[in-house]
């Protein structure tokens, strides 16, 4: 055996380490030297140094295996009937090394001797323990843990809940280190975490529900959706999952059904739902997006560790954000998806429009959307002074009446026109209302949602499913023993 300093004052250049963050590092701070590995001069540098570096990132990112069999194992291995032969995880040193840097076996070998030497001690010898990178261990990759990450966010809703609501740095500093970049990730599949929403995109259109108990109100959503089915006004505007109270934003979902569930109406109530168009482009954050993220860099960086256990942390964020809230509880558990919210619309990480989010009311793949304020603006129509709107329910023939939901648009009787106006005209005031709505604008900033007429469906509750995991309930007795078992 070569003597370990012999070994460390090799040199191994950056054309024979196949790991591109380990190769560009040796091209840049390396010194021209002759590679004892492919006997070429380039830029090397020394299995001294090399070794520190495969010791910083295996202390990082890989763990010693198990190398003996626990009871089940052993059992298994001893029936004779079983061909169960234990192998411990991951590969043997020298080879975790080699596959690692992307090195020769013979480098890979040398960096373990190295690693061995510098890690081995009289004691341990003496009694036969093994110590870090002995020959005989194997090791395999882990993934850093984000529990540094989890109980900074419980400190954070800990802190929105009962300490700053409104001016908390840490909050701030915290959502800042979550986010940031969060326009540069990407999914396994190398899709970007942000989607676009509106013209020549895949998701064009997003519905908004109400419920409705009183049959006045109904009428009028029906005859004015533009005004009724969108956003409230910042004065009635309630907190919700994504906004605080008096901050108008638009939630919508992708899907009529979804739109329904996330009202929750009570059976016999009516539910108008509008297809809103999406008329702008529209960047959204794609929290479904979050649990798929991929991990990107090199495990010989030293800032990657911290950077895997944010992604590991931002695979699990998107339920807790997602997650069921019970009404009595809603007033203090929205508290940190507002923050976020209200962060991510300041554009402080990356301009976004809005989030989609998954539906806590339906399974599946039913997604959720909402608009953040500067986004929400629905277009108002310019219907003329000479125009009412009536709006009918119901209609009957020879069988009774039966649910029928119409609106009327009429012109205004004059000297010159009947009350009731002709199909001409009619047809003529419709075809200027249509122009009108390619033009409209609405005070305070560009519209981002349309609505007409013809995109309004009323829904009647008649029964609500439930989906849920059924417990019985098991009932014991117990007796106190007797005096004389005492």
């Amino acid at each position: 055996m070569a003597d370990v300093a012999d070994i460390e004052k090799k040199r191994i250049c950056y054309g024979c380490v196949g790991e591109t963050y380990l190769s560009v590092k040796i091209s840049k701070e390396g010194k021209r030297a002759v590679c004892d590995y492919c006997e070429k001069s380039r830029r090397a540098i020394s299995i001294a140094t090399m070794s520190e570096l495969v010791d910083i990132a295996f202390q990082q990112h890989y763990r010693i295996s198990r190398m003996d069999m626990d009871g089940y194992e052993w059992a298994m291995h001893k029936d004779p009937e079983s061909t169960f032969e234990f192998e411990p995880e991951g590969d043997p040193i020298d080879m975790a090394i080699m596959n690692a840097a992307e090195i020769s076996e013979e480098a890979a070998a040398d960096i373990q001797e190295v690693l061995e030497d510098r890690y081995s001690n009289f004691e341990s010898a003496q009694i036969g323990e093994t110590t870090e990178y002995d020959g005989s261990l194997y090791y395999h990759e882990i993934l850093p843990s984000d529990r540094a990450w989890q109980e900074d966010w419980l400190a954070f809703e800990r802190s929105l809940k009962s300490e700053s609501r409104f001016f908390s740095p840490q909050a701030a500093d915290l959502l800042k280190k979550v986010f940031s970049g969060i326009s540069n990730l990407q999914t396994q599949t190398g899709a970007s975490l942000i989607t676009e929403a509106g013209p020549e995109t895949e998701l064009t259109h997003l519905f908004r529900a109400r419920a409705f108990q009183s049959p006045g109100k109904l009428k009028t959503a029906i005859g004015r959706p533009d005004n009724e089915l969108g956003p409230p006004p910042s004065p009635f505007a309630g907190s919700g999952r994504m906004n605080a109270r008096g901050i108008s934003v638009f939630y919508g979902a992708t899907e009529p059904g979804v739109a329904v569930a996330e009202v929750r109406p009570p059976v016999g109530c009516h539910v108008a739902i509008g297809r809103f168009e999406v008329i702008r482009k529209l960047r959204l954050l794609d929290l479904g997006t979050f649990e798929k993220l991929a991990a990107t860099g090199s495990i010989f960086d030293p800032n990657y560790s911290g950077e895997l256990s944010r992604i590991r942390f931002l695979r699990g964020l998107t339920l807790r954000i997602a997650r069921p809230v019970m009404p009595d509880d809603q007033e203090l558990d929205y508290l940190p998806t507002q923050a976020i919210a209200d962060f991510l619309a300041a554009g402080l990480v990356a301009p976004l429009d809005g989030i989609i989010f998954p539906s806590v009311q339906v399974a599946g793949e039913s997604r959720n959307v909402v608009l953040f304020h500067s986004a929400s603006r629905v277009e108002k129509w310019d219907v003329p002074d000479d125009i009412e709107i009536d709006v009918s329910m119901d209609s009957s023939d020879e069988d009774g009446s039966y649910p029928d939901f119409a609106s009327f648009w009429w012109r205004k009787a004059n000297d010159e026109q009947s009350a009731v106006a002709t199909d001409e005209a009619d047809s003529g005031f419709w075809i200027e209302f249509e122009q009108a709505l390619e033009k409209l604008t609405p005070p305070g900033g560009e519209a981002t949602l349309r609505i007409s007429p013809h995109d309004v469906e009323v829904r009647l509750i008649e029964a609500v499913e439930f989906k849920s995991s059924d417990y019985k309930v098991r009932h014991h007795e117990i007796k106190a023993p007797s005096d004389a078992n005492l």
